[in-house]
């Protein structure tokens, strides 16, 4: 492969990889606000949570599926990295801390550390059991 048609490929990915990350982006601000929406007054910041536990059980079920380091560049770190956002968990987080709302931190710190490893275990396992060779 020539030097032009590898700087072409890297073109191309980045492209894909930014196409893709926008797009994750808009997805994640219009679902978050739909679920903060709807359960503010039950688990504020829900729709953080939401996001980011979809973005888990897809990217399990993304990385056990493919394989070529091109599409995992758009899928899993474009379209994904730019759907779920671990900036803004972090944000709520201390927003919690500094108005000492330790139940509500408590169950937000838990839900997305032990729900995304469940929800990354999920998606691997939905993608082996449905795709050949995952």
């Amino acid at each position: 492969m020539s030097e032009d048609s590898e700087s072409v490929g890297m073109a191309a990915q980045l492209a894909g990889v930014f196409l893709a990350g926008g797009t994750g982006a808009t997805l994640r601000v219009l679902l978050s606000g739909r679920v903060e929406q709807a359960l503010i007054e039950r688990l504020p910041f829900a729709g953080v949570l939401v996001v980011n536990l979809i973005g888990c059980l897809l990217i399990g079920f993304a990385a056990a599926t493919i394989s070529a380091p091109h599409w995992r560049n758009i899928v899993l770190g474009g379209a994904l990295g730019g759907f779920t956002t671990y900036s803004a968990f972090a944000l709520f987080s201390l927003t919690l801390i500094e108005s000492q709302r330790w139940g509500v931190l408590a169950t937000q710190i838990g839900a997305h550390l032990v729900g995304g490893v469940i929800c990354v275990w999920a998606g691997m396992s939905l993608a082996r059991m449905l795709v050949p060779g995952s």
